[in-house]
């Protein structure tokens, strides 16, 4: 009977020094489980992948086709010169309910129910000056399908950012879930008081296998 009682009591002790182990391993299965939940409603949009490095050209091979630059690459650049680059959202996510895994970095992939930002500067080639709120010019991005986003002039980073950031224009397009896929010709067109007009087009570097225009993906 005694025999008994101790066996017992080891038991007892045994139990009670696994139960903080169990709890644990349940916590960091169940801490697993999130992050594959969490992982499984991620898109990754751009990748890397390992390939065979290839072969150097054989002597003798033909060579590339040679291109002549068009004359309109030499010609006087005007009235207006624009910076555009396009840009993930801050992370809080919008009416779509999706929203990037990494903030205001430059892509010119988007997920189907993204958040687009576009942010530009455009300097007038007559005054040598930037267009800015001052100038009570009209800018838009026109997108394909006729839709027309004004642009606003604002500090990078908003809200959040310090005195000594640039100042641009900026607009956002929230792509709507069946918007069609493949690249999208986006315009931004500029228009000043004294009725100058001048229109931005993405330059495409196009070959068999590559097109660099923004491209919309499932």
């Amino acid at each position: 009977m005694v025999q008994r009682t101790k066996t017992r009591s080891v038991i007892r002790v045994i139990l009670s020094g696994l139960i903080p182990l169990l709890v644990t391993a349940c916590a960091v299965q169940s801490e697993r489980d999130k992050t594959v939940q969490q992982a499984s409603d991620v898109t990754t949009l751009i990748g890397a992948q390992k390939l065979p490095v290839p072969p150097p050209a054989a002597p003798g091979a033909t060579p590339a086709q040679k291109l002549t630059t068009p004359a309109s690459y030499y010609e006087p650049v005007g009235p207006f010169f624009f910076y555009v680059e396009t840009l993930t959202a801050n992370t809080i996510p919008n009416k779509y309910g999706v929203a990037p895994t990494v903030a205001c970095i430059q892509s010119g992939v988007f997920k189907r129910g993204m958040k687009m930002v576009v942010r530009f500067e455009v300097l007038d080639t007559k005054s040598g000056k930037r267009v800015t709120d001052k100038d009570g010019a009209t800018i838009k991005l026109v997108l394909p399908h006729g839709e027309e986003v004004p642009g606003r002039w604002t500090i990078r980073g908003s809200v959040n950012a310090l005195p000594d950031s640039a100042w641009m224009w900026d607009t956002s397009w929230d792509i709507p879930p069946d918007y069609p896929v493949g690249s999208l010709d986006y315009r931004i067109v500029v228009t000043t008081k004294d009725g100058r007009t001048g229109t931005f087009t993405p330059p495409i570097q196009k070959t068999a296998t590559a097109d660099t225009r923004v491209r919309i993906i499932e």
